[in-house]
């Protein structure tokens, strides 16, 4: 009798048990995926000032060569200038929205006219440009632009036996290329810049040996950006 009441009061303990346990309300739980990562890369809408870098190839377009007197026809005339390295960087900021950016870039290149194959003169360019671009996919990684922009350019030629001249002016232009960030404050990019003197014509140097016209000057650059 005694085994029958203790069997019955453990079955009745283990039911009791199981209805708790039933009467508990199902929450579903969360589930981890160790696959699963957060990009590194956060796309970011609100405006941020950037300082870059560049470096490229340079190629300026220039009509140059011997005169007599102080007159524009040339008698001989020299080299296209060699294609040249050149260095710059960029100062500005991105607009909210990252669809744009404005920006004043600076950039010095050095190259060289030959002679019957022989150096005759040596060009050295300063361009001072003001910038904006427009970019597509601006929250995506690789982000396309075009873009325009306006400056100024200062030019000082000399050549041994020729004397020097310098030529300054206004410079308009176009540009575009990609860009792609590559960590949330640092984007690197590929560019071409096409720049176009305004109003200056074919001039003789001091010397009366010499009479220059720079045109335009077009460069294939590489930039890296550091987004504030």
């Amino acid at each position: 009798m005694i085994n029958k009441t203790l069997i019955i009061s453990a079955l009745t303990s283990l039911l009791l048990s199981t209805s708790a346990q039933a009467a508990e309300p199902f929450v579903l739980q969360p589930v981890t995926d160790n696959n699963t990562t957060t990009p590194l890369v956060k796309f970011d809408d609100s405006t941020h000032y950037f300082i870059g870098l560049t470096g490229g190839s340079s190629n300026i377009s220039m009509t140059a060569g011997t005169v007599n007197g102080n007159n524009t026809t040339l008698i001989n005339r020299f080299s296209s200038p060699d294609a040249a390295g050149f260095v710059g960087a960029d100062l500005g900021f991105y607009t909210a929205g990252g669809s744009g950016r404005i920006y004043y870039s600076w950039q010095k290149m050095s190259t060289q006219s030959d002679f019957d194959g022989i150096k005759a003169i040596e060009t050295d360019v300063t361009l001072h440009l003001l910038n904006a671009d427009y970019i597509f996919r601006a929250d995506k990684t690789i982000n396309p632009f075009i873009g325009a922009h306006l400056g100024y350019m200062t030019a000082d030629i000399k050549g041994q036996g020729y004397g020097s001249h310098s030529q300054s002016g206004q410079v308009l232009g176009i540009q575009l290329g990609v860009a792609w960030r590559i960590l949330d404050h640092i984007s690197a990019g590929m560019g071409l810049r096409h720049t176009a003197t305004q109003g200056e014509d074919i001039k003789p140097w001091s010397s009366n040996k010499v009479a220059s016209q720079i045109k335009s000057v077009s460069t294939g650059y590489a930039s890296v950006n550091y987004r504030f």
